[in-house]
C-alpha cells in the first residue's frame, strides 16, 4: 500500500515509528485527528516498523560485530565502512533542513531538562515550544 500523501505524513510515521510517541500526543503537535493517525498506524504497519526500528541497532551490532570477528581472523573486510558513513551522512542531510520530528524531539529533551532546573518557567517554555511545533507543522504542510 502506498503512504498516504497528506505533508504531515512522513514526520507523524517518524514520530511513531523513532519517537515512540503514541497518536494522541502526536495528534497534539501536529493537529491531525487521532482518528486519522490510528487509521494510518493500521494501514501502514506502524507498530511493526517500531518494532524493527528498536531492534535494528542490535541488528547493525551484530554485523559489524560479526564483520569484526572475520577481519580479526584474516578475513578481508566485506563492509565498506567510509560507503555506510557516506550513506548515513546523506540520510541526516538529505533536504538540509531538520525534519519536524528532530525538532520535536529535540524540544521535548530539553522541556524534561528544564523541568528539573525551574518546574515553573518549564511549563511556560514548553507552550512556547509547542506553539513553535504548530507553526512548523503549518508550514510543512503548506510547502
Amino acid at each position: 500500500m502506498t503512504a498516504p500523501k497528506h505533508k504531515l505524513y512522513k514526520d507523524a510515521e517518524t514520530l511513531f515509528v523513532e519517537q515512540g510517541m503514541t497518536c494522541s500526543a502526536i495528534a497534539e503537535h501536529l493537529s491531525i485527528t487521532e482518528a486519522t493517525l490510528s487509521k494510518w498506524r493500521r494501514q501502514m504497519n506502524w507498530d511493526e516498523l517500531r518494532a524493527a526500528a528498536l531492534s535494528a541497532p542490535e541488528a547493525i551490532r551484530k554485523i559489524l560485530t560479526a564483520e569484526l570477528q572475520h577481519i580479526a581472523s584474516g578475513g578481508s573486510p566485506n563492509v565498506d565502512a567510509d560507503a555506510l558513513s557516506k550513506v548515513a551522512k546523506a540520510l541526516n542531510y538529505f533536504d538540509g533542513r531538520v525534519a519536524l520530528s528532530v525538532v520535536v524531539s529535540v524540544l521535548k529533551e530539553f522541556d524534561t531538562w528544564m523541568a528539573g532546573i525551574d518546574p515553573a518557567k518549564a511549563v511556560e517554555i514548553a507552550e512556547m515550544h509547542r506553539l513553535f511545533v504548530n507553526h512548523r507543522a503549518e508550514l510543512e504542510s503548506n510547502r
